[in-house]
């Protein structure tokens, strides 16, 4: 049986490897968006791990690290049984969000996806968000790389809105920071898509965590469906508030 590892270079890049399994891809055999999210979150979340910045000392220090903002793009969706490598970095900061890149190759080093976040740090006493200065647990990074994705910028949001969905927020979309987990997101996304956007060929993903929704909420999912641009735009309200605004491109 294959061994799987994980490891730091000596740039501190941080590698995982794993197969893809059947349950973590759709009815194309292809990885689902909700599971890109989900691994590239957790290997950002295993690379602080495994340098003694675990959950339990974020909290201990009164501390949350809260995803805010993805971006990814899609050279070649990962398939079933494929075993992948994802690479994940930190670079330097932009205004208050820390910020780290992501590659995922196959077993040819031939790169099926790019991808960059933006993440908040929230004391958690008073919900506030932190200067990504006072992050000092360890060096602060200060490498800057052109972006292979699209920017994790403002989405612009189309006048033309149509619901397509309503979603109530239950206990399993509830993590440990208590609040919807990032990756439960795209789930949402995909549900609310009429079946023939449903298995497009998508080039980008950006996706804006605007919210936080929590426990019994109920969502209201808007979108605009742009054949023009090849552009579809999903927002998720609750109470007429914003909790997500996302966009994804297709071929």
């Amino acid at each position: 049986m294959k061994e799987f590892k994980q490891w730091h270079d000596e740039e501190n890049n941080f590698y995982r490897q794993f197969k893809l399994y059947f349950s973590q891809c759709n009815i194309n055999q292809e990885i689902m968006l909700s599971e890109i999210l989900a691994l590239t979150s957790d290997t950002a979340v295993e690379d602080f791990h495994q340098r003694g910045i675990t959950f339990d000392v974020l909290k201990e220090n009164g501390i949350a690290i809260l995803t805010s903002r993805v971006a990814f793009r899609f050279h070649k969706m990962p398939k079933s049984n494929q075993t992948i490598t994802l690479k994940t970095w930190e670079e330097a900061s932009k205004g208050l969000q820390l910020t780290r890149s992501y590659e995922l190759t196959d077993e040819n080093g031939e790169v099926l996806v790019n991808g960059f976040s933006t993440w908040l740090l929230v004391n958690l006493e008073n919900r506030r968000i932190m200067k990504p200065s006072t992050f000092t647990m360890r060096p602060e990074p200060t490498l800057t790389l052109p972006l292979k994705s699209l920017d994790c910028g403002k989405i612009g949001m189309p006048e033309e809105m149509q619901l397509l969905d309503e979603r109530k927020i239950r206990f399993s979309d509830i993590d440990a920071n208590g609040h919807m987990n990032n990756s439960r997101y795209a789930t949402y996304i995909m549900d609310s898509l009429p079946e023939e956007f449903q298995n497009k060929t998508f080039t980008d993903l950006r996706l804006n965590y605007a919210h936080e929704a929590m426990l019994g909420d109920n969502l209201e999912i808007y979108g605009n469906l742009n054949a023009g641009e090849n552009r579809i735009v999903i927002v998720g309200k609750q109470n007429g508030n914003v909790c997500f605004e996302s966009e994804l491109f297709y071929k």
